[in-house]
């Protein structure tokens, strides 16, 4: 039998899309774990009336937080992790989802990993761009997040973060070694723990879409994603996360001088992908060297 897995929800005043959430796990076909709710800070009754709906599903296996205050979502991941008890973790958002075999293929994986240094484990994972309409979410489209290796690189992560929460199950042991989330961040602090994490351990790969990260427009209002919804925090607080890694005597030299050179990439990619500028960077490659390849 596999050993636990504490699967962390923070969610506040979402009580419609919480709900899908909470299919999400009770769906699993691998059974060994508890979720733990934390409320942030929102209207309490909507929670527990979902809980006590799927009491019996639950089966014991439910713990809802509720904090008179917001505390945000790092302090969220950190708040549900301490009342918890588990061999691996999973922070799963209010807004996503997981195939019914997530855990399953997840938890076997991470039992007997193919290497020693392997503490986590990710999964391919579909982006689904959908709409709110009353109490009615639906899909617009669907297309693989980001395409990965066998093994997440240093240098991928330092360029951008190539997986959400969701698709990410670790060990309690290397949250223990790496640290808790950062407070600090209102954006980007899952980047950054990934960040610590990969600078200690290494994160497998299971090449199957087994995760759901969903999306919905900034007009969303309090259901839009953070990523959408805070955007203009990006910026600020990726050079931020970039910068204090180079002048922090606690992280890996290499990885630093990577995530500097992982900003320019990005820079160099956004260019290349432009619809105008890219067209004729592409056009001008061709007359310096035909050997060129396009930009992955």
């Amino acid at each position: 039998m596999s050993t636990l897995t504490a699967i962390i929800t923070r969610t506040k005043n979402r009580p419609l899309l919480l709900k899908r959430a909470i299919y999400s796990v009770l769906n699993q076909t691998q059974e060994n774990w508890t979720h733990i709710i934390v409320n942030d800070g929102g209207d309490s009754a909507p929670v527990e009336a979902l809980g006590r709906e799927n009491a019996k599903k639950y089966n014991g296996r439910l713990k809802i937080i509720h904090n008179n205050r917001s505390h945000g979502m790092e302090a969220a991941s950190n708040i549900g992790i301490a009342q918890s008890h588990s061999d691996y973790i999973l922070i799963h958002d209010d807004d996503d989802s997981l195939n019914e075999r997530f855990l399953e293929k997840t938890m076997a994986y991470i039992d007997n990993p193919p290497y020693p240094t392997i503490h986590g484990v990710a999964t391919l994972t579909l982006q689904i761009d959908e709409k709110v309409e009353g109490d009615l979410v639906s899909k617009v489209s669907e297309k693989q997040f980001r395409a990965l290796g066998g093994c997440l690189s240093a240098a991928q992560i330092a360029e951008v973060n190539q997986i959400p929460p969701i698709s990410f199950l670790f060990r309690r042991q290397a949250y223990t070694v790496v640290g808790p989330f950062d407070e600090s961040l209102p954006v980007l602090g899952d980047w950054d723990f990934l960040l610590r994490f990969i600078a200690k351990f290494d994160v497998g790969v299971i090449p199957e879409a087994l995760a759901n990260y969903h999306v919905r427009s900034a007009s969303s209002g309090i259901m839009a994603n953070s990523v959408i919804d805070k955007s203009n925090h990006f910026a600020l607080y990726e050079g931020i996360v970039r910068n204090r890694m180079l002048r922090s005597e606690t992280y890996n030299p290499a990885l630093a001088a990577l995530l500097q050179q992982g900003f320019s990439s990005q820079r160099l990619r956004r260019l290349y992908e432009h619809p105008v500028i890219g067209g004729f960077i592409r056009l001008w490659s061709k007359f310096i060297n035909r050997d060129i390849p396009r930009m992955p």
